[in-house]
């Protein structure tokens, strides 16, 4: 038995006991087949096309934590692909081309080569592949990197050629000079030491002190941050960025792409995306904006308490990390509730809004106080609740309501019960996705 059928074998098997009783298998590496498997667990759903084939090895499950998906890759490699995003290296030899055969087409979008200095398990460079002509992939860690070939290779890449190098002021410039890149992604580690960073510069390699390097070689530089990351900051931080992209998957803000671009001196766009829903990503399901448009935009409030039948929009991860408050209620004409609640009243459902936060119908609006909540904890006692600009969390606001709850009648866990502080007082709200 090779170790793919073992790890196919054992793929249910408690790890910690497949580990502890590794002298029953003397030719299987007991400890990397359990780091195998405990991969693939992560990948089932993250990067489902690899999952598949029982031949995808990963030998480290950080690496499969910390990899892209299959949604979020696929939108960088439709971020590398957009026409304004080429370098000027990408035009100069689209022109040498184009002069040569006496032609002037429009150049394909394969005619692209991209730089992976971070390659890890190869996700983002198996989605480059597919929309690039050439793909750099570069990876330190020897171990993961071979496991990142021989996948790589078995998925039909064909394109990608391979690099080992520690990323470094020293060794970036041959490495740059010899591939000749229109775009250079970036995913620095951060995890230094077993601990984990978010600034930039704490991060390995520290793209802060290289994007020079690799921007006055005329190539364009595509990084993705934490998305823990102060955007602010990272604006001020970065030179020449053209779009920040702040991307949602699985209802969660996975990451910040910042895209920047040689000589770029204008105001960036940020872009709100549901990755899972808007690829390529001048699709709907994006909001694209800039700062100064969110702090020249004229919200409306609410006059009146919500009736039912009314529309409720709660802006998702993406919305609500990028900071577009005032912009979406200028924008899409919709009423907020309060300066601070960030939910606002919707005369129907926009499809440009769709992925990217949700829509609820109210069922009912009352004061917040006691009788509202033993009422509506009586109703809906299985129901989500959320609490916003109020002086208690969304946990305590939940207590309160099962506190008060002396039946369950016509129980629903498809309820969603909001207590919002909004311009016309404090309200309870009952509504239903």
């Amino acid at each position: 038995m090779d170790l793919r059928d073992f790890i196919i074998e054992h793929e249910n098997d408690d790890l910690s006991s497949l580990v502890l009783h590794r002298d029953r298998w003397p030719g299987i590496d007991a400890g990397l087949a359990a780091e195998c498997i405990a991969s693939r667990r992560k990948l089932r759903f993250k990067v489902p096309e690899w999952y598949a084939d029982p031949a995808i090895i990963c030998p480290f499950s950080l690496s499969a934590e910390q990899c892209s998906s299959t949604a979020t890759a696929a939108y960088k490699a439709a971020i590398a692909t957009g026409g304004a995003y080429r370098s000027r290296k990408f035009f100069e030899r689209a022109s040498c081309v184009a002069v040569a055969e006496r032609t002037a087409p429009p150049p394909s979008q394969k005619a692209l080569r991209v730089a992976d200095l971070t390659g890890g398990l190869g996700v983002d460079c198996w989605q480059f592949s597919k929309v690039a002509t050439a793909v750099l992939y570069n990876e330190m860690n020897p171990v993961l990197a071979e496991a990142a070939k021989a996948n790589l290779e078995r998925l039909g890449c064909d394109n990608i050629e391979f690099s080992g190098i520690c990323i470094s002021a020293e060794t970036l410039p041959a490495l740059l000079d010899s591939f000749e890149p229109d775009l250079v992604f970036a995913d620095p580690a951060r995890r230094v030491e077993g601990r984990k960073v978010f600034l930039p510069e704490d991060c390995s390699p520290d793209i802060l002190t290289l994007q020079d390097m690799i921007l006055d070689r005329g190539c364009c530089m595509l990084v993705k941050l934490s998305p823990m990351a102060d955007i602010s900051l990272m604006l001020r931080k970065f030179h020449c960025v053209k779009e920040l992209h702040v991307v949602e998957a699985d209802g969660e803000c996975k990451e910040l792409l910042l895209l920047m671009e040689p000589g770029f001196d204008g105001e960036c766009t940020l872009v709100a995306v549901n990755a899972s829903r808007s690829v390529p990503p001048d699709s709907t399901g994006d909001i694209r904006f800039t700062i100064s448009e969110e702090k020249a935009a004229e919200p409306s409030f609410i006059s009146r308490e919500p009736e039912p039948g009314q529309l409720l929009f709660e802006p998702g991860a993406a919305l609500s990390k990028s900071g577009a408050f005032n912009l979406i209620s200028a924008r899409f004409g919709l009423e907020k509730l309060g300066k601070d609640a960030h939910l606002y009243l919707s005369s129907g459902i926009h499809p440009e809004l769709e992925g990217l936060g949700k829509f609820f119908e109210i069922l009912e609006t009352a004061p917040f106080g006691k009788p509202a909540l033993r009422d509506f904890a009586t109703r809906w006692p299985d129901a989500d609740v959320t609490a916003r600009a109020l002086p208690i969390n969304s946990k305590a606001l939940q207590e309160k309501l099962k506190s008060g709850s002396k039946k369950k009648q016509n129980s629903d866990s498809h309820i969603h019960i909001f207590g919002v502080g909004t311009f016309i007082g404090r309200l309870l709200i009952a509504a239903s996705r």
